[in-house]
């Protein structure tokens, strides 16, 4: 893991970008699950194309080529699954989401105790402990029956109250201030 400054400006956008998602989830959130599903397909089929036609370029070693060229086309055999049936997507990102937010949650509440010079460690410390309950709690919802629509609302919950308070550390913060994020 590579740390990660973020300053003032860093906090306020993300806290606005997480306060549009946030109400986006409440305002439209089958729409949102699709488009979640969507997204994650696209993004994972122009990897895999390129990907694909990286390994068959004559540049690449002929023993790479191979493997290379099959998982390219298992990403696209996933893509087209997604497109295909959005609900599998949304039981394979809600594990995943809850595994991203639960050990964001530990590494944010480990940071705000060992940091004791940092600035308005409180909040990252509320923060990671927010991060961890949701994680909890959307890795133990039963997907993808109404549970996922629960999902969508605690994701909702989960970016407002993280843009709320990425707003807050922003207003908090001097000009020229930074805190290190992993």
């Amino acid at each position: 893991m590579t740390a990660e400054i973020i300053t003032r400006g860093g906090f306020l956008a993300r806290g606005i970008f997480g306060l549009i998602i946030g109400i986006l989830c409440f305002a439209v959130p089958v729409a949102m699950q699709d488009l979640i599903a969507y997204i994650i397909g696209i993004f994972l089929l122009i990897i895999s194309v390129l990907t694909g036609g990286m390994a068959m370029s004559p540049e690449s070693k002929i023993a790479h080529r191979i493997p290379v060229f099959i998982l390219s086309l298992i990403g696209v055999i996933i893509a087209i699954l997604i497109f295909i049936s959005p609900v599998w997507m949304v039981v394979v990102y809600t594990i995943l989401i809850a595994i991203w937010l639960i050990i964001t949650g530990i590494a944010e509440v480990g940071l705000a105790i060992s940091f004791s010079e940092m600035p308005h460690r409180f909040l990252l410390w509320i923060s990671g402990l927010i991060a961890l309950v949701f994680g909890l709690l959307i890795g133990v919802v039963p997907i993808p029956t109404a549970g996922s629509m629960l999902v969508i609302v605690l994701i909702g919950i989960y970016c407002l109250l993280f843009g709320i308070m990425s707003i807050i550390i922003s207003l908090l913060m001097k000009k020229g201030d930074a805190i290190i994020s992993i």
